[in-house]
């Protein structure tokens, strides 16, 4: 729980120190003891930790779209671990299948693995832009010729 409202806790502990620190200044400077304080003292010390309340909840929340982009990069990276080195055994295992050349396959079982090989294909194709996805690779769409006006 601390790790996931650490922002929060974090302004608690902020304005906590400086009630802290303003009940010592305050305690100096009228020659009393560090505890002795009133109602009214007591409740505007505590707006030091209501604002670092604030200021901790204010960051938590900016940080939240951080946090759930984090978590969506770990789910696209254990989906690539997972589907990535089976689409390849597959993808290898179909075109050794279709390319043998002593033992050719019927051709009602060659339509199964060539559509096998296919979609092992297109998964390798998704797999591959989900990487570029992560590492922030724009596609190459195309060159855009350099036109000189003379």
């Amino acid at each position: 729980m601390l790790r996931h409202y650490k922002e929060i806790f974090y302004g608690l502990i902020f304005g906590l120190g400086a009630a802290c620190i303003d009940t010592f200044v305050d305690a100096r400077t009228e020659h009393k003891a560090f505890w002795d304080f009133g109602p009214g003292m007591l409740l505007y010390r505590g707006l030091f930790i209501l604002f670092g309340f604030l200021v901790g909840w204010l960051l938590w929340r900016n940080n939240q779209s951080e946090r759930e982009f984090r978590s969506l990069i770990a789910a696209i990276q254990k989906l690539q671990s997972d589907f990535g080195p089976p689409t390849v055994i597959i993808h290898a295992q179909a075109q050794l299948l279709l390319t043998k050349p002593d033992a050719p396959l019927p051709p009602e079982i060659e339509v199964i693995v060539r559509s096998i090989h296919e979609q092992s294909l297109k998964l390798q194709a998704a797999l591959k832009d989900s990487t570029a996805l992560l590492t922030h690779a724009k596609p190459r769409v195309g060159r855009i010729p350099n036109q000189i006006s003379g």
